[in-house]
């Protein structure tokens, strides 16, 4: 299993694990997809280009999940699959492909209001790399 939602008493708290820090933004597309159209197939019919500026691994994790949330709430898309990615010492550049929201087709979801600092963890581990990120509903 590479992400599991762990209990907690108001919001959600998610964990990622990935044998590198590129399959924890792999795991975060997938996450983030389930929290917006649950487990109905999302096509990947446009392309977004997501650019970020940071200088952690946290922080790189944060923007680029709350980056995914923003385009659902400007433009309903919902990613299907991360399809690049690069990462450098100061940010990483992001296309990910997906659709717009159809609600014919998609389960809609409770909604996520943001992506918090609260908790937040990344780091590296024997394993690979883990992230730990809590969500507000």
């Amino acid at each position: 299993m590479a992400y599991r939602f762990l209990p907690h008493t108001a919001d959600l708290i998610v964990e990622l694990e990935a044998p590198t820090i590129e399959g924890l933004f792999v795991e975060a597309t997938t996450v983030s997809r389930s929290l917006l159209a649950g487990d109905t197939p999302v096509a990947g019919v446009e392309q977004r280009q997501i650019s970020l500026s940071a200088t952690s691994a946290e922080e790189l994790i944060l923007r680029f999940v709350r980056e995914i949330f923003t385009e659902f709430q400007l433009d309903t898309f919902v990613p299907a699959a991360l399809e690049q990615l690069s990462i450098t010492e100061t940010g990483a550049s992001v296309l990910l492909s997906g659709e717009r929201f159809d609600p014919a087709r998609h389960e809609p979801q409770p909604e996520v209001k943001a992506v918090t600092r609260h908790q937040l963890v990344v780091e590296e581990t024997a394993n690979g790399w883990r992230a730990v990120m809590v969500l507000d509903l």
